[in-house]
Order: structure tokens, then sequence, then C-alpha cells
């Protein structure tokens, strides 16, 4: 079989998986781009040398406390090559929510062999989740007494920058959430979508903190943090000096080979005053061409 027949193979199953959990979940499935899927068809119908993006889409599986939301991003070779999945919802702290993504990577290792395999972990899904929001219920309340047995607060504000690594950012589900936590949280910087992708995040290191801890447990091919800069302040008021970007926003710079053009992203970062840590980045110095 030539590659183009296995990838057309490969994606029909795909589809077939997808229309199967349309008609199941007619209302809960939520498919990314539809660009990307009327592409899929039209290689299905001609196979060409231009391969499709991966098809992404979220399911929103309702529980009487509230909604887990399912995130799926499926590989070209998948079901020969495992999904990426990711749950989220806000019934859960951030433990309990790592347990469970990390319950259903072991599940699609033990379940995903060379078969579709996302209607059987929403089951595995359904059937289990109760556990971990039981268990998520009984940490918040130890947090809470915890909370009240502090003697006192620490008044210290600490404004932080963080600046985190990761060999690629595709999915726009990732995308859309990166982007909805910073407004969330209050937090200015960037995020290069691509290959390779940074994000950098600028605010109270609470915040900064926080929305590390929520993204770094979706599922990456690789992604750390490469710096954090920090600063004690006198007041909230200085956080908004401290700033180099004065909002958030989704940043690009593709070239022909499907990578960031590493000298667009120097040239960028010279403008908001962040040269410096292209160095920590890629371990190379920077140099912007006069």
């Amino acid at each position: 079989m030539s590659l183009y027949e296995n990838i057309k193979e490969n994606l029909t199953t795909q589809i077939y998986e997808l229309e199967a959990l349309q008609s199941i979940y007619p209302e809960e499935l939520v498919i990314a781009d539809h660009g990307i899927l009327a592409d899929i068809n039209s290689f299905i119908e001609s196979p060409q040398e231009e391969i499709p993006q991966r098809l992404e889409y979220a399911i929103n599986i309702s529980k009487n406390e509230g909604t887990i939301e399912l995130q799926v991003c499926l590989p070209t070779n998948y079901p020969q090559e495992k999904p990426e999945v990711y749950a989220r919802t806000a019934l859960l702290d951030r433990t309990q929510q790592l347990l469970l993504n990390e319950a259903l990577t072991n599940f699609l290792d033990e379940n995903g062999n060379d078969e579709s395999c996302i209607y059987s972990l929403i089951s595995w899904l359904q059937d289990n989740i109760e556990t971990y929001i039981k268990n998520s219920k009984i940490n918040k309340e130890k947090h809470r007494e915890n909370e009240k047995k502090k003697n006192e607060e620490d008044d210290k504000l600490i404004f932080a920058r963080y600046w985190i690594y990761s060999h690629h950012i595709y999915s726009k589900l990732k995308r859309r959430d990166i982007s909805n936590l910073t407004k969330d949280l209050s937090l200015t910087g960037f995020c290069l979508a691509g290959k390779p992708g940074i994000i950098c995040i600028e605010g109270t290191n609470e915040n900064c903190e926080y929305f590390w801890q929520k993204i770094k447990v979706m599922n990456w091919h690789r992604i750390l943090i490469k710096l954090i800069e920090d600063e004690t302040l006198n007041s909230e008021k200085d956080i908004n000096v401290m700033r180099k970007y004065p909002n958030f926003q989704e940043i690009s710079f593709p070239s022909s080979d499907r990578h960031n053009d590493m000298g667009q992203l120097l040239k960028y970062l010279t403008e908001h005053q962040s040269q410096h840590v292209f160095k920590d980045l890629f371990g190379i110095e920077g140099k912007v061409a006069s």
C-alpha cells in the first residue's frame, strides 16, 4: 500500500468514526474547523500531494453537576497512531484534572491498537468521572480548612514574566484555551503559533503560575518553562508599568519550510525590549538584520 493510499484509508476511518459520533452526540460534538473537514473529504475523493491538517473536535459530556469537555485531535495516521485527547472541566481541581488526563492516556495506551477508540474513551470517561469529581470536592474542602488555619497572608506582590517553549502549537482548541485563560487572569504577552511554539505571559506571579499549571497538563509533544523573570512590587498599580506587552495576542511568522521565521521572531522580540530571551529560548545569540 502506498503512502497516500494508507493516509486515505486512515482519513476515511476518521470520517466514519466522526459521523457515528455525530449521530450519537448531535448537539454535543463541535468541530473546530469545518474547512479542515472539507479538505479531508476532498483528499479522500482525490488523494493529492498536500496532506490535510489534523481533524479536531470537542465533545461536551453532561453530568448533573456540570459539563466535561473532551478535546480530540487526530493525527493523520490515526487510528494507526494514538489520538491526542484532553478533558477539561470546572468540576475538577488541578490535581484531579491532571490525574484524569493521565488515566485517559493510559486508556489509550491499552486500547488504542490500530482501531477507532474515541467512543470507547467517552464511555470510560462517563463511567469514571464521578470518582474524580468526588475526590476534587474532598480536596477543595481540605483547602478551605487550610486557608482558615493561616495566621497571616503574604502581602508581597510579585510581577512575573514566563517564557514557555513548545515543540509546536498547532491545535486551534489549545490556542483558544490559552487566549481565554490569559483574559481570565489579566495576563499580557503573546502566543507564537506553529513550530516552534512560544508562549510569553506577564502579570502577577500567582496568575502566571496558575496559567502554567493549567496548560502544562494538556497533551503536548513537549512543553517547558525556559525562563521566569520576576520582581517584587510595592503596589498593584506598578504591574502595568512593568508590562512589555499591552495585551495578549497570537502571532506567527510562517516560512516556506512550515517553520516559524526566527528572524521575524527576533525582530518582534526586539520591538518589545525582549531580544535578550532569544538565547534562553534557542541557545544561540540572535542578531537583527540591519
